[in-house]
């Protein structure tokens, strides 16, 4: 048995004493059920806790290969089993928010705690475990194992192995007879029920046969008399139609006498009524005829009224009219009043604008003129100075020093044309003011030679004024004071066509508002012109159809008098007919 069933070896032995078997009995049950151990995997934790004033032992088993944590229960009395089971990352999720149990080694403390919120229920009639949100009222407990040392799976001898296959095999043997006892009784209580059942259906066909069978002559005996008071009230009723009969043939012959004599009374009441219609009939034409003249009197005096207020209504439109044409021709008028008047006052500003603008002309030219012959006298005059300065320093310089050794490379190579004419810096002059970063007028009064290049030109004497470059530079002056005036003269002619093209520009908008008005004004006489027509037209069709509708009232109303005449004729005809067979009978 250990060999075909090697998981059974690794479960924890029970107590040698005799009391604590029924634990032992437990664990062997579950091993007995329908899934092996194989795929429950090890059992590694056990707990007994109380379901239902039961005692079942809860164990835990946890299966690496299919990645799956078991917990089955077993009844210690009832041996019923039930099984939860949970995957890994199911069995992870419920103690994610859990800080203590938040770590996968603490298995006991997660066994325990499921233990704790196992609960049996019945949701549909049949008894299944779940899992509970809070610890139940029923506390789990350990069983009485050795707590002292582990599972001496290898460690076992022989007798001790002996013992513990007898003990199983001993569980096994009153399992199965534990469940035919229960069968058994179960299989008695059944075919019972149903002997029980089978006779309530034969008492409860016998007492429905029985009720058929009363309710069968109680309708025969209904039918029988119901068919003995039909015949009764058929003998009754003929011999009421006897009497009535008779009853009849006596009230009709009086009738006839009273019929007779009411005719009589009702032929000399006709007379009188008829000779009483004649004269209402006389009356009421008379009556007519004066109410068809008054209406007709007042329909001429209505349509007279109407002419009158027609020609009012007339003349007060055409007053209004003329009213709204003379306000809007002043509006006009003003406005063109107006228009002219800014357009005056334009051309004037502008005339005053361009006479101002040639005042300042004439009046600027003079000191600008002064102002252009100062300046130029002041460059000459320090022009001059500059001379004389550098004829000065000429004087009082002192003599170069020259470099033998440079002189003689310099004149064992050929030098250019080009190059003596730029007149290129000396050495020193170069070195000094690399080094030093001296200026120009520095390097200058040192005695060194300037540093620009183009300055080779021959320099006058000291005191004496150029002409030519007096002339250059007056030629330069007048030249300059030419471009301006030129550049004043086009920004003039600019300005003229902006303001000519600005004049133009809303002299054309001018123009365009006063064709708008224009045709605004035209437009919205039109419409006046129209909304009066309609109206006179709305008008005189309201009085035509007017005329129309009075005039087929007239037409319907000698239709119905002629309708009511021939109706009463008539009438007269049919009753003077019967009055005659009346009077014949």
């Amino acid at each position: 048995l250990a060999q075909a069933n090697p998981a059974r070896g690794r479960r924890a032995p029970c107590d040698p004493g005799g009391s604590h078997r029924t634990p032992f009995r437990a664990m062997a049950g579950i091993m007995d059920d329908d899934t092996g151990d194989e795929d429950k995997g090890e059992l590694k934790y056990q707990e007994s806790k109380e379901f239902e004033s039961e005692w079942f032992l809860c164990s835990a088993y946890d299966s690496p290969k299919s990645k799956r944590v078991t917990f089955e229960i077993y009844g210690l009395d009832t041996q019923d089993m039930f099984t939860k089971v949970w995957d890994y990352s199911a069995f992870d999720g419920l103690f994610r928010f859990n800080a203590e149990l938040m770590n996968p080694n603490r298995k006991e403390g997660r066994f325990h705690w499921i233990i704790e919120r196992l609960q049996i229920v019945s949701p549909a009639g049949t008894r299944e475990l779940r899992l509970s949100p809070e610890p139940t009222e029923e506390v789990p407990q350990l069983p009485l194992y050795e707590t002292t040392r582990k599972i001496p799976t290898g460690r076992m001898d022989l007798k001790e192995r002996q013992r513990l296959r007898e003990q199983m095999d001993m569980l096994d043997i009153r399992r199965a007879e534990n469940i035919a006892k229960k069968r058994l009784a179960t299989k008695q209580r059944v075919l019972a029920h149903i002997m029980r059942l089978k006779e309530e259906d034969a008492l409860r066909k016998k007492e429905v046969d029985r009720k058929i069978e009363e309710e069968k002559k109680l309708r025969v005996k209904m039918k029988e008399e119901a068919e003995k008071r039909e015949r009764e009230e058929e003998a009754r009723r003929e011999v009421m139609r006897k009497q009535r009969g008779k009853k009849v043939e006596e009230q009709e012959t009086s009738i006839m006498g009273r019929d007779e004599e009411k005719y009589k009374a009702l032929r000399v009441r006709w007379r009188e009524l008829d000779a009483e219609r004649a004269k209402m009939l006389a009356d009421f034409r008379d009556r007519a005829e004066k109410e068809k003249q008054a209406k007709i009197d007042a329909e001429i005096q209505r349509k007279e009224h109407l002419e009158n207020i027609k020609s009012r209504r007339q003349a007060a439109w055409a007053a209004r009219e003329e009213r709204v044409r003379k306000k809007e021709k002043a509006k006009i008028d003003a406005i063109l009043e107006v228009k002219e008047t800014r357009a005056r006052q334009a051309k004037l500003r502008l005339e005053r604008n361009k006479e101002f603008l040639a005042l300042l002309h004439s009046e600027r030219q003079p000191i600008f003129r002064e102002q252009l012959d100062r300046t130029a006298e002041r460059a000459r005059a320090k022009e001059s100075e500059r001379e004389a300065f550098e004829h000065y320093k000429e004087k009082r310089a002192l003599p170069k020093k020259v470099n033998k050794k440079g002189n003689a490379k310099r004149s064992s190579k050929p030098m250019s044309a080009g190059s003596e004419a730029k007149g290129a810096p000396s050495p020193k002059a170069k070195g000094t003011a690399k080094t030093t970063g001296k200026s120009k007028d520095e390097s200058e009064v040192e005695g060194g030679e300037p540093s620009d290049v183009g300055e080779a030109a021959p320099k006058p004497a000291a005191g004496k004024i150029d002409p030519d470059k007096v002339l250059d530079a007056v030629e330069a002056k007048m030249r300059k004071e030419m471009e301006e005036a030129r550049k004043r003269e086009i920004k003039q002619r600019k300005r003229e066509k902006k303001i000519d093209e600005r004049e133009a520009a809303r002299e054309e908008r001018e123009n365009q508002h006063m064709a708008k008005v224009r045709e605004d004004y035209r437009q919205g006489h039109t419409v006046k012109e129209e909304a009066a027509a309609e109206r006179r037209l709305v008008m005189s069709q309201r009085e035509k159809d007017s005329a129309t509708a009075e005039m087929r009232k007239q037409q319907e109303r000698a239709r119905l008098e002629k309708v009511r005449q021939e109706a009463v004729a008539r009438k007269e005809q049919k009753r003077f007919e019967n009055m005659c067979a009346a009077t014949a009978a």
